[in-house]
């Protein structure tokens, strides 16, 4: 039987199906139900600085009259906090307590402060990496790229000597030069990157004139296509792990990803509407193997990168031009 195991930020993984941060990993219940499926590694669900800052604000509003001295409400705000914050490292405790899989705590917050605060207390909980989800919006047109770039890769440079933790950083691929930033991210000290964030996708109700809350959160099984393209033209070239997420629906797919040079594959979606794809994934891939006389992972994990074919430029836009131009 092929040996599905890998390993990823210096974790041993029995399998590269590994569930991503969603509604599957916030509670303990779910979390036993994904490693009794099969699951690789998990992803808790994210804790957001912003939603903290939000709830909070809301709460001192609401007791105005009792927190209307500077002190009292720097105090309240504090302690809420720390409450807040709390609640999630137990999660990360009993996590850890209670899963034999590696466990991987989420962050998503809005300064550098907050991320060392968080990144500290999740390593003393125990948790075996720290994934931080990293997603600027230069939405001020006197921003220029190249100071968002600068910034991407002064904060992991800034993580990493804030903490001595496994950390991926889970980004999205809307920079001018992705292949820098990817690269810049490997140098800093990142020991994976995660490709790639799929981000809330703002839409209208057009009936009530409003933001709408309802903007389709899932990916579709066709979204991965810019994944393997950015996995492949990099896995080669930088040291540290690439994990491969977004439209990651079957194990066909897991299979691409790992030739292209994946370490692992992060699943959300096709999970969250039935956890037995976890199964079929790995049955999939390991009857692929043993088809092709694959004994481990290792033994086709980068075949299809850039850098391991002879052809390797069909990865990059020529290939879409001579498609335009019927060239062969």
């Amino acid at each position: 039987m092929a040996d599905l195991s890998v390993e990823y930020l210096g974790l041993e993984l029995r399998n590269p199906v590994v569930i991503a941060s969603s509604p599957l990993t916030g509670d303990i219940g779910h979390l036993k139900a994904c490693q009794e499926k099969g699951a690789g590694a998990v992803v808790l669900k994210s804790i957001f600085q912003e939603q903290i800052d939000r709830q909070i604000d809301k709460e001192i509003l609401e007791n105005e009259q009792y927190l209307n001295h500077g002190d009292a409400a720097s105090y309240y705000e504090a302690v809420s906090r720390d409450y807040y914050l709390d609640k999630y490292l137990s999660l990360v405790r009993e996590a850890k307590k209670e899963l034999d899989i590696p466990v991987i705590a989420s962050i998503n917050c809005m300064n550098l402060s907050g991320w060392t605060e968080y990144l500290k207390k999740f390593e003393a909980a125990g948790a075996d990496a720290i994934e931080l989800n990293y997603y600027p919006i230069a939405a001020d047109s006197r921003t220029e790229g190249a100071v968002v770039d600068r910034k991407a890769i002064e904060f992991v440079s800034a993580v990493r000597k804030a903490s001595d933790a496994k950390i991926s950083v889970k980004i999205g691929y809307k920079y001018s030069s992705l292949a820098s930033i990817i690269k810049s991210m490997d140098s800093a000290g990142a020991d994976g990157l995660v490709l790639f964030n799929r981000f809330y996708r703002p839409d209208i109700d057009i009936e009530s004139m409003t933001l709408s809350r309802e903007a389709n959160p899932l990916s579709s099984a066709h979204e991965y296509a810019d994944t393997l393209r950015w996995i492949a033209l990099m896995s080669a070239e930088v040291k540290c792990d690439l994990a491969a997420s977004t439209g990651i629906h079957d194990g066909q797919t897991v299979i691409k990803m790992l030739l292209a040079g994946a370490a692992c594959t992060q699943v959300c979606t096709a999970a969250m509407k039935d956890l037995g794809v976890i199964e079929s994934m790995c049955e999939t891939l390991s009857s692929w193997m043993d088809r092709h006389g694959f004994k481990c992972i290792g033994d086709f994990k980068g075949r299809l990168a850039q850098e391991n074919m002879a052809n390797g430029s069909l990865w990059e836009r020529t290939q879409y031009i001579r498609k335009l131009s019927g060239e062969r």
